[in-house]
């Protein structure tokens, strides 16, 4: 697992939580535009607020959720949602975050409105492929990552990659880049 980190300084102390993760396809030696990847048909996201379980949100290939970049997360602006208050968006991008229905990554931002004392929210749990043939791959790289706020926790970053469907990220994370790294 490769993992590179970029801290941003920040006079954040609560209020807005942005967090902001890519995934890159490492299933070619070459990069390679997800929606060309041979046989993959949708990309799940595992979200956990609350319980044991994370929630799962797929999405299609060509779906308008990946195909686009919202301008704002809002109440009524959002791909997926934790809770009422932990609002996500899904796009293709490049290794930045920009969108980029054509590169081999897909970025996750999200808000969550709360710092401490609440205990955290974006508690993103894995991101994989669904293939055709019913085989799936979890992300395995990060890229990038920021955090922000006071109740974020930068070790946690590590759990979006490990396969592990009962580990999470932990609110105010901003991770920017995880990807698929082929053997």
């Amino acid at each position: 697992m490769m993992i590179s980190t970029k801290k941003l300084s920040s006079a954040v102390t609560g209020a807005i939580i942005i967090t902001t993760i890519t995934a890159m396809s490492g299933l070619s030696a070459k990069a390679l535009s997800l929606r060309k990847v041979t046989n993959l048909e949708s990309i799940t996201f595992f979200e956990r607020t609350g319980g044991t379980f994370p929630q799962p949100y797929t999405f299609g290939l060509y779906s308008s959720q990946l195909l686009n970049r919202l301008s704002i997360l809002n109440s009524s602006s959002y791909d997926f949602l934790g809770k009422s208050i932990e609002l996500y968006d899904i796009f293709y991008s490049d290794r930045f975050g920009n969108l980029d229905i054509n590169r081999e990554y897909v970025t996750v931002k999200s808000v969550f409105n709360y710092g401490k004392p609440s205990g955290g929210g974006l508690n993103l749990r894995e991101m994989r492929f669904n293939f055709a043939d019913g085989s799936t791959e979890f992300a395995n790289l990060v890229a990038d990552f920021t955090v922000l706020g006071n109740n974020g926790h930068p070790r946690t970053v590590r759990n979006a990659i490990d396969g592990n469907l009962l580990t999470h990220t932990t609110a105010k994370l901003s991770v920017k880049a995880i990807g698929f790294q082929s053997p």
